[in-house]
């Protein structure tokens, strides 16, 4: 038979055993793991093994196989060992990746290597690494590996990914997960454990690249009966859950035993009335800030008992952080210390054969918690002042976020409708769909700048799904007040309604208990339960049902139930609750995209707790009273809604001019009288007498140029943008008359012309601040249209 004929032989399925039997060749087994008596199988029976890989084993591929495999197999022969797996090691090709091999060989030569390497890998006579298989292109490799190495489980596990919402290659890319875990280990499906997914995910990274396909791979094969008792996701496995005591205080290194065990102890007392989040925080503080601190300053120290001079020294160092800058959160440190010394006091007494020993003197006095009185008010300042900074700048936050959603939307509907390679425009911006024909990847395109080069290419999908969750976000926060985690705890569940004494039905919106373990309703308005409808529509799945998932509490450490969390969307190839560090990404990047800046061009940002102090204000302000305003926010106690509300002083203002009124009935009638035509002329006067060359002066009315009219060095002269070039002009003629000041030498006129160049320094860097100013304005309004 010609080695290169086209004549045809009976196809030989690899998945049925029979026809493998007749036809005198092995079929596929089960993979078992790899041992050295199948990885010392002679070349012979490699042979007769890789026929079974052919789908159209014709005359031509079969030669073109064992070439390639006679290749691989004389140079593996090369090297002193039993078994083919010791042979490649010896190699030493494993940390090569796509440079393995025999060294010069050509591309086509190179080619049948591969292909012969690809062969015995599918046979599980080799197994490269992890870095190996990264760096290498294998084509067909891994579809021949699920062909051959249980097929059944393989294609069980390809329905499970191909249900998911996504497409195509996010479930190729899971199964290529699962064969690189089989190819490198040699295990069956069924029998890995959490760590071989710790492995792959190590190697992953060490190369640089993500494992966002790891947790989908991992749900599916949960979903075939795999990682038996195991959590149904990745990250309920990986969840360590809350930690002891002694796991908390110890992840700070102690020197000294028995004060490591005594703060083990006391936080083991203290958990009983901390929540976790707390708990935490309070071993933070006493083990590391605190006790820590201590012994790498003082070496040796085992006493409870601090010395004046090392309290004292403690104390300067507590209030700095590393970098140098004061710590804001110096007097909850010293608040910790005291209630640790002054609750082993009180436990001394109570329980002396315990703690008794450990009853020591306060380091902490009143006078060094006094200042916390004062921190906490300028705390409570600062985020009022944020509050009066950011109300007025929220609808033009709330434009911007109805603004993207809606041009996402006509994106995403234009860019699945348009072919690859097609432009489309939306408000007047073009773009190009980009992508391959086939390809069963979301939809991306390309912005066209107005220059007609190529921008940025972005998910019209992903955008959209940020641009709704963003939008979503914040209609609901700005209209309940909600902190993030209730926010994120909302299911369809919490829609209740409650029908009132006159046959009314009015919507509320049930609270879960978060931090004050309180739960709470809130009656939702109009335009709130239209909000939350949309949601609804949007994450109900194809039953007409909103999907069950399990939220992990940040704060807690732990997963929650399976419920119909709104706050819902696909991520990484399945759907998942959204994150609260998501939230604040999203809210982020609106700011920045709408450039919300500050009077003085200082950009800013929102957080989603600044919803809830704006919700507060607002519903204060506009005369809720403070009480019902704090049973809509869940706070216990009075002081600490006003704390929230930054209350701009109406009722000050409203007194202030009772008094004024008041006042000016004892006041001489004619200061209250209507001024006559030389008055009103002199007013006028001075505004026309305040216009200058470079802009206008800001001197107050009815007082004279102090400056003598020297407007360059004048600190109220307000420029004119427009007037810049005259500016410029002044300086060049400055510099000229220094240059013939000095060569004369006429020291006097050197000293003073040296002194306007410096203002008229300071007067160009007020432009350049003033035309920040202008275009971040611009900017913004064109980030709205």
């Amino acid at each position: 038979m010609a080695r290169h004929g086209r004549t045809a032989r009976t196809p030989v399925s690899p998945r049925d055993p029979a026809l493998l039997a007749d036809a005198g060749m092995p079929g596929p087994r089960p993979s078992t793991g790899i041992n050295n008596e199948r990885s010392a199988t002679p070349r012979d029976e490699l042979a007769l093994l890789a026929k079974c890989l052919l789908s159209e084993p014709t005359d031509r591929n079969l030669w073109r196989q064992q070439l390639s495999l006679t290749r691989v197999l004389d140079w593996l022969e090369g090297f002193p060992a039993d078994t083919w797996q010791d042979r490649w090691l010896l190699s030493g090709s494993d940390d090569h990746g796509s440079t393995w091999g025999p060294q010069g060989l050509s591309a086509g030569t190179r080619s049948r290597f591969t292909t012969g390497l690809g062969i015995l890998i599918v046979l599980q006579m080799v197994r490269p690494s992890y870095g190996w298989l990264f760096g290498s292109r294998l084509l067909g490799v891994y579809d021949a590996y699920r062909r051959h190495n249980q097929a059944a489980l393989f294609s069980e596990l390809r329905e499970r990914a191909g249900g998911r919402e996504g497409c195509d290659e996010h479930a190729t890319d899971a199964l290529n997960v699962l064969t690189r875990m089989s190819i490198v280990t040699g295990k069956d499906l069924l029998d890995f454990e959490l760590e071989d997914l710790t492995d792959y995910a190590q190697a992953r990274r060490a190369t640089g690249r993500t494992v966002a396909s790891l947790p989908f791979a991992y749900e599916i094969l949960h979903a075939v009966g795999g990682l038996k008792d195991s959590a149904p996701t990745l990250r309920q496995a990986q969840a360590r859950g809350h930690l002891t005591p002694a796991e908390l205080v110890d992840r700070h290194p102690i020197a000294d035993r028995a004060v490591r065990d005594v703060l083990v102890h006391y936080i083991a007392e203290r958990s009983a009335a901390l929540d976790y989040g707390s708990l935490v925080n309070q071993a933070q503080m006493l083990a590391d800030l605190f006790w820590g601190d201590l012994e790498r300053h003082h070496p040796g120290i085992a006493s409870l008992n601090l010395p004046d001079t090392v309290a004292q020294e403690w104390k300067q160092r507590v209030r700095v952080l590393p970098d140098g800058r004061p710590r804001r959160t110096a007097h909850g440190v010293f608040l910790a210390v005291r209630s640790f010394y002054l609750d082993l006091l009180q436990w001394s007494m109570e329980d002396p054969a315990r703690w008794a020993q450990w009853a020591a003197p306060c380091p902490i006095s009143e006078a060094d918690i006094r200042g916390y009185i004062k921190e906490t008010r300028h705390r409570q300042a600062r985020m009022q002042q944020r509050t009066r900074t950011l109300v007025p700048v929220l609808p033009q936050l709330v434009r911007a976020a109805e603004g993207r959603l809606h041009r996402a939307t006509l994106l995403l509907e234009a860019a699945r409708s348009a072919k690859p390679g097609e432009e489309f425009t939306i408000e007047d911006r073009r773009y190009r769909r980009t992508g391959r024909e086939r390809s069963n990847w979301r939809p991306t395109a390309l912005f066209i700048t107005p220059a007609d080069e190529p921008g940025t290419r972005f998910d019209a999908e992903c955008e959209e799904n940020n641009a709704f969750w963003t939008w979503a976000g914040i209609e609901v926060l700005r209209r309940t007040g909600t902190r993030i985690e209730e926010l994120l705890e909302l299911t369809h569940l919490s829609l209740r309604q409650y029908q009132a004494p006159t046959g009314e039905k009015v919507p509320l919106l049930q609270i879960s208990p978060s931090k004050t373990d309180r739960e709470r309703v809130i009656p939702a308005d109009p335009d709130l339960v239209a909000v939350l409808a949309r949601i609804i529509r949007r994450i109900k799945g194809p039953d007409g049902r909103v999907p069950l998932l399990n939220r992990y509490d940040g704060y807690e450490r732990v997963f929650g139930p399976p419920l119909p969390h709104l706050f819902q969307c696909p991520s990484q190839h399945r759907l998942q609750v959204i994150s609260a560090n998501r939230i604040r990404e999203l809210l982020t990047d609106l700011a920045l995209q709408a450039g919300i800046v500050d009077v003085d061009g200082t950009p800013l940002s929102f957080t989603p707790h600044d919803f809830r102090r704006i919700f507060s204000t607002e519903t204060v302000n506009g005369g809720l009273p403070i009480h019902v305003a704090a049973k809509l926010l869940g706070h216990l106690d009075l002081n600490t809604t006003q704390a929230y509300v930054a209350v701009y002083p109406e009722e000050v203002i409203r007194h202030y001019r009772r008094f004024v009124d008041q006042r000016r009935t004892h006041r001489p009638s004619e200061e209250y009288r209507e001024p006559s035509d030389s008055e009103w002329q002199e007013f006028r006067d001075h505004f026309s007498l305040r216009k200058v060359a470079l802009g206008t002066c800001d001197r107050p009315y009815g007082t004279p140029c102090q400056h003598e009219n020297a407007c360059v060095r004048c600190p109220m002269l307000r420029l004119d943008l427009a007037q810049e070039p005259r500016l410029l002009e002044i300086e060049t003629n400055t510099r000229k008359r220094l240059g013939e000041a000095q060569r004369m030498q006429w020291l006097g006129e050197v000293a003073g012309l040296q002194e306007s160049l410096r203002h008229i320094a300071t007067k160009k860097q007020q432009v350049e601040r003033l035309r920040e100013q202008s275009d971040q304005g611009e900017a913004g309004e064109n980030a709205l249209r």
